[in-house]
């Protein structure tokens, strides 16, 4: 297989492009918006990712990867096409539109012995069922007369081009004879594969993005439990996490992305009437319940410290989690907006991204917090845990921090004067300074 189409040029197909391209394979991808397909072949990456924008240039400059926004290109001359358009969750159900229109571009050139993977996130069994039909319409049979399977995408922002050809990917075929193709053209990549069915690859999917989902709200429970009870989260999760087989993971203002706020409910709505699915659900909520829990203590520290309306409030991180610039689903995006909707005048500054949700946004931390009476630090950017106290003092009109990612020294904060507040953290918002960062509890 030395000709690959990829439908859908986004966040998971344009790196899977250049990857098979970077090992020699000769790639056409395939996206509808016009900009992408004239940036792409010039070389110049509209993703920010680590090592895209090197690899990109590297592979169309030697004729291995082009876009186009003409399908049959991408379908008749490949011997494998690669789909990776979005799967929204909308209403109880997984949209499957774009899958559809995919299948339909593929439907038109689909040719003996050619491979079709589906890399979107998709409900367990779509595969065998809804894009075995669709493609069987053709009148050729899989397994016989073409290849069909599931390989989930498994890349965080950021973290792309290591992941794709270092972690761990699953690959499952709608029978033994895909499954072994499939695994032929993904170990030119990644050595480290795993060959199962397409369902069980699908399952896989969601289930690991629910786990991480079911933890996370676990932390956030705590900490809605530990405002309750007097007690410092942080403390209490550093403590339990001393215990050889206990890793509780770090609470804070919400999950964010576009994998952990849908698949849960994908994964949920893929069966009807079982009894404990409900738990999965309950999770989303709390998480979801999360940003208005922060604005909730906002406005608690902004009455308890007199900070009239108009009020300059500096929120530090607009991304979903740190040092990244994905802002899809973030958490900051309720809280900026609704601080606006209260009237308070909101600057953001994040070092990897200009997004603001309305606010203004700024060029440098000096810049947000200049005359702010709070300062906010709503992501885990590694930049911010080596925030200069002294420096943001002396630049805000009031030393007063809401910390919801537990980044700051609290000693170090109350010794230079600062009110500090966090996220399941009440007592450290009284005079206690008995306590400080250095959690080493597990990461989100």
């Amino acid at each position: 297989m030395n000709t690959i189409g990829v439908i859908g040029l986004g966040c998971v197909g344009l790196p899977a492009a250049v990857i098979f391209a970077s090992r020699g394979k000769r790639v056409v991808g395939f996206d509808i918006d016009s900009q992408k397909v004239e940036m792409v072949n010039k070389g110049i990456s509209y993703i920010n990712e680590p090592g895209l924008d090197g690899l990109l240039k590297d592979v169309v400059n030697r004729g291995l990867l082009e876009a186009t926004n003409d399908g049959s290109c991408v379908v008749e001359n490949t011997d494998a096409v690669i789909i990776t358009v979005p799967t929204p969750f909308k209403e109880g159900k997984t949209d499957l539109t774009y899958i559809e229109s995919a299948l339909n571009l593929v439907k038109c050139g689909l040719h003996d012995k050619q491979l079709i993977v589906i890399e979107s996130t998709i409900p367990p069994g779509t595969t065998k069922t809804f894009v075995k039909y669709k493609l069987e319409e053709t009148g050729l049979r899989v397994e016989e007369d073409f290849y069909l399977a599931h390989v989930p995408e498994r890349i965080a922002p950021g973290k792309a081009i290591y992941e794709l050809t270092n972690e761990p990917r699953i690959i499952g075929g709608v029978g033994p004879k895909s499954t072994e193709r499939a695994y032929e053209l993904y170990s030119t990549v990644n050595k480290k594969l795993y060959k199962t069915d397409a369902t069980t690859a699908e399952f896989v999917k969601l289930i690991e993005n629910t786990f991480r989902d079911l933890n996370i709200a676990y932390a956030n429970l705590l900490a809605l439990m530990a405002d309750c009870l007097d007690v410092d989260v942080w403390e209490a999760i550093e403590l339990a996490n001393t215990h050889p087989r206990v890793n509780i993971h770090k609470p804070g203002p919400g999950v964010g992305g576009s994998c952990l706020t849908k698949d849960p409910y994908m994964l949920v709505y893929s069966v009807n009437d079982l009894f404990g699915k409900e738990l999965i659900l309950i999770s989303r909520s709390i998480n979801e319940f999360m940003p208005q829990y922060t604005v909730s203590l906002i406005e608690k520290v902004l009455q308890e410290n007199n900070v009239p309306r108009k009020s300059k409030i500096a929120v530090l991180g607009v991304a979903y989690k740190g040092n990244i610039g994905d802002t899809r689903e973030s958490p900051a995006i309720f809280i900026v907006k609704e601080l606006l909707k209260k009237g308070y005048e909101v600057f953001t500054y994040d070092p990897y991204t200009r997004e603001s949700f309305g606010a203004i946004s700024t060029n440098s931390m000096e810049e947000a917090i200049m005359g702010a009476y709070v300062t906010i630090i709503v992501t885990d950017h590694e930049q911010f845990k080596e925030i200069d106290l002294g420096k943001l003092k002396d630049k805000m009109a009031k030393p007063i921090i809401i910390d919801c990612r537990h980044l700051i020294d609290l000693r170090k904060a109350k010794k230079l004067g600062f009110i500090y507040y966090g996220i399941g953290c009440k007592r450290c918002n009284k005079n206690d300074n008995t306590r400080s960062s250095g959690n080493k509890a597990g990461n989100n």
